[in-house]
């Protein structure tokens, strides 16, 4: 199949052309002065304890998105409520890009992501909960940290899949990662809201991505994080449906492998709705 807006390419597997690069090279000499600029203005914020802290991540999500010419189409509304745990499922490092876009939070990300140039900085500085897995960090020391988060009324974003899929699908929910949510719960006697969302890359390049394509976006496995950051530079479009569902309460009573179960397969059923185009069964578009 051939991408009109590339003559000579096959869609989203054909060999980059003179263009690609010459764009892809743009924006990354745009995304290196935005973090010339950012990056000390976040430190500097992070430092004195500003509130434009919280404001400078979105910032700079937001120059990646447009780098990458990603699309995003709000369905839904972020719950008010707090405190408050997100539950998207993952499928690329641009997860955390269309996020972290939308609104001030916290993520829980595995420690990897603390090494990545420019990103893992940024993550730091946006005080991101990491998680060593090789160490097996334990449980309640992350727990801590995500309720401390959330009594400041800042959003934590889990990805209860624990890793990322190919795009194509959800990956079985981990009701241990939502540990954090019961704790507190219990702790405080308080309702915490978690919500599920669902995270759809349905274009590629303006087409349809479908399931052969979609893992051309999707980061999983041992894939480096710069060459597969470059190749969707060259790409040039993203179209990616961030789906809000309704929150779901959560208090001491709560069965927490009940509540797992139940984001999952919300969040399992907005991800096929956005990529099959039901759109009966997604949450209206976000004016």
């Amino acid at each position: 199949m051939t991408n009109p807006d590339k003559p000579g390419t096959e869609f989203g597997r054909g060999g980059p052309t003179i263009f690609d690069a010459i764009r892809a090279s743009f924006w990354l000499a745009i995304l290196i002065l935005a973090a010339l600029v950012i990056l000390p203005a976040q430190m500097i914020a992070h430092g004195f304890g500003l509130g434009a802290r919280r404001i400078i991540p979105m910032v700079f999500h937001r120059v990646v998105l447009r780098a990458v010419g990603a699309r995003v189409t709000v369905r839904g509304e972020a719950t008010t409520h707090r405190p408050a745990l997100f539950v998207p499922n993952h499928v690329s490092w641009l997860d955390i890009m269309v996020l972290g876009a939308f609104a001030p939070v916290s993520f829980v990300a595995k420690s990897e992501i603390a090494t990545w140039p420019v990103f893992g900085y940024l993550a730091r500085l946006q005080r991101s909960i990491f998680v060593d897995r090789d160490r097996r960090q334990t449980t309640s020391q992350t727990a801590e940290e995500m309720i401390a988060r959330m009594r400041e009324g800042e959003p934590v974003v889990l990805f209860a899949e624990g890793t990322s899929s190919d795009g194509n699908r959800v990956i079985r929910f981990r009701p241990a990662l939502i540990g954090a949510a019961e704790s507190l719960a219990r702790a405080t006697g308080e309702t915490v809201w978690i919500q599920p969302i669902a995270l759809a890359y349905r274009r590629l390049n303006g087409l349809p991505s479908g399931r052969q394509h979609r893992p051309r976006m999707a980061w999983v496995g041992d894939i480096d994080m710069v060459p597969h950051a470059w190749d969707l530079l060259k790409d040039g479009a993203v179209d990616v449906d961030l789906i809000f569902g309704n929150p779901i309460p959560f208090d001491p009573a709560t069965d927490r492998k009940a509540i797992a179960q139940f984001l999952e397969h919300r969040v399992r059923q907005m991800h096929s709705a956005a990529l099959t185009g039901k759109d009966e069964d997604l949450p209206p578009i976000a004016r």
